[in-house]
């Protein structure tokens, strides 16, 4: 209870009683809790309208312009920080081994995603393709610790979240619409939010376009194992390779909670898929040769993506030598928190 008025008075700080009653409760925080409780941030004003500047110097989009990247980074500080918050404190929720310091991190995600929620964030304006790109990922960051949190969630915390995240996924959805869109990683992203936002809504049709959308990957995956549309990306090829890896090992990880199971094309596809990337992870100069031209380097890895596959393929890839982060804020935190969060739910069918 005390959490919940201390999250109140933070956000409407004009109102003389619920400040006493935020300085009341934040002491009963620290006199139960005084050595791990901290009060949640003033959650930050939503954004609702992006516009982005591409970042790439070229029409490939193979080399990155460093002040564009420095801009892009400004420009999106705000977005980047809410999917940070609500992602972490979603993650922080499963670590707390004290019940109510659980709940009080889980509320603390909520908290963010109400108030974003409730001020249509990112549902205006979006200038640009590397605007519509930041509000996918930032959907399937957003409804992943969504499916984390989802348990301590108030009634009226549901109804404003889960139809802000399906708006969101309509929103992005219609961006693909247009025909001459590309349909690589960024489609894969496009079904991991939906897929997530699926899960977090019941909603039934989504579902079926967010496996519809993993079925087109697993069919983009050539004989040898590469993505030729992201082999097109010239220096960053293998690092796009991973890149899509995480949308797609995650999106199945979320079928095989529905029990939607994948087919054997698609199980082998994504197995081809990750057994080069790693192989090029391992040694670049497999894309070099693949791409036609030397890979930047050092290559980033990805996120999230291995901690997947070696769940359900232990020890496959043990002599590779490869480690990559457990998660990511577009992939709601922790994947394997993920997986524990999803394990205390009922299947859904």
């Amino acid at each position: 209870m005390y959490a919940g008025t201390m999250s109140s008075c933070l956000m409407r700080d004009h109102l003389y009683a619920l400040r006493v009653q935020c300085r009341f409760a934040l002491l009963l925080a620290l006199v139960m809790h005084p050595i791990t409780a901290s009060a949640c941030p003033l959650v930050l004003p939503p954004v609702r309208d992006l516009d982005l500047a591409r970042f790439y110097a070229d029409d490939a989009g193979s080399v990155v312009d460093p002040d564009l990247m420095e801009q892009h980074k400004t420009e999106t500080a705000t977005v980047r920080e809410f999917l940070n918050r609500a992602t972490k404190e979603a993650d922080a929720s499963y670590r707390e081994t004290t019940p109510s310091l659980g709940t009080y991190r889980a509320q603390c995600s909520l908290d963010w995603l109400e108030t974003w929620a409730r001020g249509g964030a990112l549902l205006g304006k979006m200038t640009s393709k590397q605007a519509e790109a930041e509000r996918r990922w930032t959907l399937a960051g957003a409804a992943l610790a969504y499916l984390k949190v989802k348990p301590h969630a108030k009634p009226e915390q549901r109804i404003a979240i889960e139809k802000w995240l399906l708006d969101l996924a309509s929103k992005s959805l219609s961006g693909f619409d247009d025909p001459g869109v590309k349909r690589n990683n960024h489609w894969y992203w496009m079904g991991l939010g939906a897929g997530a936002t699926a899960l977090a809504t019941g909603n039934e049709a989504l579902w079926q376009q967010a496996r519809g959308i993993l079925k087109d990957a697993t069919r983009d995956v050539a004989a040898d194992g590469t993505l030729p549309k992201e082999l097109s990306r010239k220096g960053r090829a293998l690092h796009y390779h991973a890149f899509a890896l995480m949308p797609l090992m995650t999106l199945a990880e979320l079928a095989r909670f529905k029990r939607d199971a994948l087919s054997d094309e698609e199980t082998n596809a994504l197995q081809r898929l990750a057994s080069l990337t790693l192989s090029g992870l391992s040694e670049p100069k497999t894309f070099d040769r693949l791409a036609g031209v030397a890979q930047d380097r050092p290559v980033n890895a990805g996120s999230g993506w291995l901690a997947l596959y070696q769940a359900h393929h232990p020890g496959s890839f043990q002599d590779v030598g490869i480690e990559t982060p457990s998660g990511h804020r577009w992939l709601g935190g922790n994947v394997l928190l993920l997986r524990r969060a999803l394990a205390t739910e009922p299947a859904a069918h």
